[in-house]
């Protein structure tokens, strides 16, 4: 594992300096320090792959995720955004329809006060969830799933205010995918816990988005992440940044509510199985 990062180390600092003359490929600096660099990897490898001269840049300044969509579609300084799809996204800006992530993030587990386990044990379906007072981003297409369900939701923009109020009670569970609960929970350390027994699931799928504009350079990207899918070096990547979390979840051995997502668009690739993980 050391070695395989250390040759993507190796590949992004080669790939930087020999497109240092190229044309950037914007991307906006994650608003939290610790966010994976995974999807720069990808594109940065789907670029090469695809023979594609750009080089990747972020933004000069940390940029929430509803500002660099606005950025993205005003052609205001963002190129790329990678964000959840929905049918509106899909209507004002021009995804790449291979699910960068697998499909991880409809896989969410609670994050919880620990004396809160208890109003959680009964829980086993999605009706007895919608007692539980939830938390979740104000505008995030998170919420829109969660209250389509049934489910009581409140919350604010701002992550790091969610688990304020998480703290202070404002709220019982937080569900974050598990990809990110992990990294939080040890940021809290013993104010706040995973929740032992219950996954979340609903299909949903982050792309890469462009502006409608950008038809050859989105092109390239797809073509580029398909041939990684043919030779194995998407699956390598995925593996490489996310087995370590997929296994700590245990999802294999908690109870999995359903739910509905009123947002997936039509042309969501679900029938394509090498583009989802599964359980």
């Amino acid at each position: 594992m050391r070695q395989y990062f250390f040759s993507l180390l190796l590949f992004l600092s080669v790939y930087s300096l020999t497109l240092s003359a190229s044309p950037p490929l914007i991307y906006p600096q994650p608003a939290q320090a610790n966010d994976s660099d995974y999807p720069q990897v990808l594109l940065a490898k789907a670029l090469q792959t695809a023979g594609l001269d750009y080089h990747l840049r972020p933004s000069a300044d940390s940029i929430v995720q509803s500002r660099a969509l606005r950025q993205l579609k005003a052609n205001d300084g963002i190129d790329v955004v990678w964000t959840m799809t929905s049918v509106e996204r899909e209507k004002q800006l021009l995804p790449v329809r291979i699910p960068i992530f697998k499909g991880l993030y409809g896989w969410r587990l609670l994050m919880i006060k620990a004396s809160s386990q208890s109003k959680l044990d009964h829980i086993d379906s999605v009706s007895a969830l919608a007692a539980i007072p939830l938390l979740q981003g104000q505008g995030w297409p998170d919420t829109y799933v969660l209250q389509a369900n049934g489910l009581r939701v409140s919350g604010t923009p701002q992550t790091h205010d969610l688990f304020e109020m998480l703290l202070r009670d404002r709220g019982i569970a937080f569900p974050r995918s598990i990809l990110e609960i992990w990294t939080e929970q040890e940021n809290y350390q013993s104010d706040l816990v995973v929740e032992k027994q219950l996954a979340l699931f609903y299909p949903t799928a982050i792309y890469f988005f462009f502006r409608p504009t950008d038809t050859v350079l989105a092109a390239g990207i797809k073509s580029g992440l398909k041939q990684m899918l043919a030779n194995g070096e998407f699956d390598r990547l995925f593996t490489a940044y996310h087995q370590q979390a997929i296994d700590k979840a245990r999802l294999f051995e908690r109870k999995v509510l359903p739910l509905w997502n009123p947002l997936l668009p039509q042309l969501t690739p679900l029938e394509q199985e090498r583009y989802w993980y599964r359980p």
